[in-house]
């Protein structure tokens, strides 16, 4: 679990279990969603998918609590992403 700010607002960034089992840099995948994913927090969407070209297909939700969390369900590692 990681905390961050998105737009002046505090969220907190938690892996789901499938990507925790994955072997991927926790940090990296954690400001890739910071970073990235404030544009989906602005807009209000509650499902949102990012590319990374060093972690692949990042696949995430919004859960709106008190402070909002944001859940990384799954990473489809790039060997496995197609144009």
């Amino acid at each position: 679990m990681y905390r961050g700010n998105i737009d002046g607002k505090e969220v907190i960034i938690h892996l789901g279990k499938k990507v925790r089992l994955q072997h991927i840099d926790d940090r990296k995948l954690y400001h890739t969603v910071l970073s990235y994913g404030e544009t989906a927090f602005k807009k209000g969407q509650q499902t949102f998918c990012i590319y990374n070209d060093h972690i692949g297909l990042i696949v995430a939700e919004v859960e709106n609590h008190d402070i909002p969390v944001i859940r990384v369900d799954y990473v489809i590692e790039n060997e496995n992403v197609y144009e």
